[in-house]
């Protein structure tokens, strides 16, 4: 059977004025990575794990929005391999910092991210992502949820989301968001990283919960883009925070 894909025109603000549900509290995700599709060198992948999963929180509230990682979740793991001749190679995979904050109704997108040790500050507005709704439904965590998808024009990747209508955030994982639901599921090009919820906790925020992002280097996203691109090619990999140190 053929299936209609409708494009999705979203009026985020007014949906959310209209139905009034609950939009305050803490999501827990599950961010899993597939380690060996970013790396080339077959050597270093029969060295470490396939996957790699962190732990990772959505802090909500309304229309403002900050997804990380959960506090002390996500520890250095490491393996080691004897190459013959003496020299033993570590491995260290550790999840760089990143928070993502989000505001639908000032359309501020604010983006503290880690890269060779160094942080950056990347300062943006929201973009808006061409969404459309494919009329697949499923249920995550109980709730009813509806697919949306659309391709990155930045790298040609596949991005297919899940989405309730029952929880009225228009945010998500990363900075994965703008349709009229909260996202409790992304897959990344065909399984490159998907993020998961796994605990949905509605609850008064603390004082303080809910903060933006500060500190590192202000940069623009693509001079971000751009060292990220340049450390990883020069790493001989495509992400994943992986250090190689011999002893």
């Amino acid at each position: 059977m053929k299936k209609n894909i409708l494009v999705l025109f979203l009026s985020v603000g007014s949906w959310f004025t209209a139905f009034g549900q609950q939009n305050e509290g803490i999501v827990a995700y599950d961010q899993k990575i597939n380690m060996h599709k970013r790396i080339t060198d077959e050597s270093m992948k029969a060295m470490i794990p396939e996957f790699r999963t962190n732990k990772m929180q959505l802090i909500m509230r309304g229309g403002e929005s900050v997804f990380k990682a959960a506090e002390q979740a996500n520890e250095e793991t490491e393996s080691a391999s004897d190459n013959g001749n003496g020299t033993t190679m570590r491995i260290v995979v550790k999840a760089p910092q990143s928070e993502t904050y989000r505001n639908s109704g000032t359309q501020q997108l604010i983006e503290l991210r880690e890269l060779a040790g160094q942080k950056f500050l990347i300062e943006d507005t929201l973009r808006r992502s061409p969404w459309k709704l494919t009329g697949e439904r499923k249920k995550i965590q109980g709730y009813d949820c509806m697919q949306a998808i659309y391709t990155s024009k930045a790298n040609n990747q596949p991005i297919v989301a899940w989405f309730t209508e029952a929880i009225a955030v228009s945010s998500g994982p990363a900075n994965y968001g703008g349709l009229p639901g909260l996202i409790l599921e992304v897959n990344i090009n065909d399984g490159d990283m998907v993020y998961l919820a796994q605990k949905i906790e509605f609850k008064k925020l603390a004082e303080g919960a809910l903060k933006v992002p500060s500190g590192g280097k202000k940069i623009t996203d693509a001079e971000f883009t751009k060292k990220r691109d340049d450390y990883m090619k020069e790493m001989n990999m495509s992400g994943g925070g992986v250090r190689i140190i011999r002893n």
